[in-house]
């Protein structure tokens, strides 16, 4: 019995891992963070089967690198910090940005139940519904400025799905809001993307996009505003 005691003590010593197999996978964590927009701590250990204090150990280092940011609970990929803000992109093609929101604006009925993205060009869709004054409205946004545009106005009943808040784009993201989203029912549903095909709309963060698929289920009508 005692040298079985002794084994099994000896058995449950933490093996060195080779240098070059920690970087390779802190790689590979952060190509998937990178993919994904945002991971959980838990999801990344299950992942790469480490356990929580080894992710934790590798996301500092990541973070030290700049790789990507830490957050409570997981971590954000460095896209969050290089995307342009808000300001910074409302200035751009202001114009068109305006006549797409006057036209999304008046799809809208009292009454209605809708969704308005995050991004400059469904804002400008918020802000003309703001000066329309419907009333009845229930509007669903990740989108801060969007909330406080409409919230301004006084008319409209404004929700905010759970979720990371990803800063410079003043909005809330992950599969929190998508699971949030799937419980209400949108009579219309104003969509921002990076970009369109014929394959359907691209963004470059994966917890977007599922914010989207989620959209698609629960949306009688969807129009894009790009």
């Amino acid at each position: 019995m005692i040298e079985s005691a002794h084994i099994s003590r000896t058995l449950a010593l933490p093996m060195k891992v080779s240098r070059h197999i920690v970087i390779a996978r802190r790689e590979s964590i952060a190509r998937l963070i990178g993919r994904r927009g945002y991971l959980p701590v838990g999801d990344i250990s299950r992942a790469f089967g480490i356990s929580e204090a080894t992710v934790r150990r590798d996301l500092v280092q990541l973070a030290a690198e700049r790789r990507l940011t830490r957050t409570r609970g997981g971590a954000l990929t460095e896209f969050n910090r290089r995307f342009a803000s808000v300001d910074e992109r409302r200035a751009s093609e202001s114009e068109a940005k305006r006549a797409i929101g006057l036209a999304g604006a008046e799809l809208v009925r009292p009454g209605m139940t809708v969704y308005v993205d995050a991004g400059t060009t469904p804002l400008a869709v918020a802000e003309a519904l703001a000066r329309r004054r419907l009333g009845g409205l229930r509007v669903v946004t990740p989108s801060l400025p969007v909330a406080e545009a409409l919230a301004a106005a006084g008319d409209a009943e404004v929700h905010l799905p759970g979720g990371v808040y990803l800063g410079r784009q003043q909005m809330v993201a992950g599969p929190r809001a998508a699971k949030a989203i799937r419980a209400w029912k949108f009579d219309l549903a104003f969509v921002g993307s990076e970009g369109v095909d014929r394959r359907g709309l691209h963004n470059s963060q994966d917890d977007i996009i599922a914010v989207n698929h989620a959209l698609l289920e629960v949306s009688d009508r969807v129009e894009l505003c790009m």
